[in-house]
C-alpha cells in the first residue's frame, strides 16, 4: 500500500492563530468564543473541557470574547465596546483585508458582489462591512447573478475558501455580459494550494481520503474537487469512520481541511498502516 499525504493538509495559518489564542486564554474568567472557534467538533469539545464555550451572541455574562478567524460584522465591535467586553480578535488577516476593501468600495458608491455561501460566518461578517447590502452569489445559476443591474459599477470579492472554478465561472459571466466591475482575488493562497494539491493526488491514487468536519466549508470543497477526479473519495472525520469503507487498494491519498487537527490526521495514518500490516 502506497500512501500519499498532502503537504498542505491540516490547520491553515488563520485557524492555527485562532486556536493558539483560544488555548492561551483558557485561564481568563468568563471567556467565550463568538460561534464555534473552528468547524471541528473535537477541538470545540476540548476547549469546553478547559472552560471556553461558544456562544451565539454577546451577553452581560461575557468578560472576554474570542473572535474566530471567520471575522464578524462592525456591529459586534460596537456592541462589545458598549458592554465593556474585552475582544480577543483572531480574525484571519486575509479576511480583515476583505473587510477593508468592501468597506472602502461601498463608501465609494460601488455595489459589492460577494461570491460564497450566504450562511457561512465569513460571508455574514464581510456583508456587514458592506452595510449588509452585498449581492451574495453562490454560483453561476444564482438568481441574484442573473438579475444584476447592468447600470451599476461592481466590486467583486469571494469567500477565502471558495472553489476557484466557481469564482472564474461567475467572472466570465460578468465579462461576457459586459458588466462594469473590478475583481480582487481574495481566495487565500493556502486554499488554492490545498485544492490544487488535493486534486493532483486524487488523480494519482485508487482511493482518496478527505479528513474534516461535515460542517467545514473548505473541507466540503476539497471533497467535491477530489470526488470529481477520483470516484472512490471518502469524507471522514475520524479513523472510526474508515471501517465503513473498502481500503483494499494499492494507492491511497490523504488530504485534510484547514480546521482538521494534526492529531486526527496522524490517527488515520496510523490506522492505515495497521490495516496494511494485516
Amino acid at each position: 500500500m502506497d500512501i500519499k499525504i498532502a503537504k498542505s493538509a491540516g490547520f491553515c495559518f488563520g485557524v492555527q492563530r485562532a486556536i493558539d489564542l483560544a488555548y492561551k486564554s483558557k485561564d481568563l474568567s468568563h471567556t467565550y468564543t463568538l460561534g464555534p472557534i473552528i468547524h471541528n467538533e473535537i477541538v470545540i469539545e476540548d476547549l469546553k473541557q478547559k472552560g471556553i464555550y461558544p456562544i451565539d451572541q454577546l451577553n452581560d455574562n461575557c468578560q472576554n470574547i474570542i473572535i474566530r478567524s471567520h471575522g464578524v460584522t462592525p456591529e459586534v465591535y460596537s456592541q462589545a465596546k458598549q458592554r465593556n467586553i474585552n475582544l480577543l480578535d483572531a480574525t484571519c488577516p486575509y479576511v480583515k483585508k476583505i473587510h477593508t476593501l468592501v468597506g472602502k468600495h461601498t463608501n465609494n458608491g460601488k455595489s459589492i458582489i460577494l461570491i460564497g455561501n450566504k450562511t457561512h460566518p465569513e460571508i455574514i461578517g464581510i456583508n456587514g462591512w458592506g452595510h449588509n447590502k452585498c449581492n451574495i452569489i453562490k454560483d453561476i445559476h444564482d438568481p441574484i447573478l442573473l438579475n444584476l443591474d447592468k447600470t451599476k459599477q461592481y466590486f467583486v470579492v469571494s469567500q477565502t475558501t471558495y472553489k476557484k472554478e466557481i469564482v472564474e465561472e461567475i467572472l466570465n459571466y460578468l465579462y461576457n455580459n459586459k458588466f462594469e466591475f473590478i475583481h480582487k482575488n481574495t481566495i487565500c493562497v493556502a486554499t488554492t494550494k490545498r485544492q490544487e494539491e488535493a486534486k493532483q493526488i486524487a488523480l494519482e491514487v485508487d482511493i482518496m481520503i478527505v479528513i474534516g468536519s461535515k460542517k467545514s466549508s473548505n473541507t466540503k470543497k476539497l471533497y467535491e474537487i477530489c470526488k470529481d477526479v477520483c470516484k472512490n473519495t471518502y469524507f471522514v472525520q475520524s479513523k472510526d469512520e474508515l471501517q465503513n469503507y473498502n481500503l483494499g487498494y494499492d494507492k491511497i491519498g490523504i488530504t485534510a481541511g484547514a480546521s482538521t487537527p494534526a492529531s486526527i490526521i496522524t490517527e488515520i495514518l496510523d490506522y492505515l498502516k495497521i490495516f496494511q500490516e494485516k
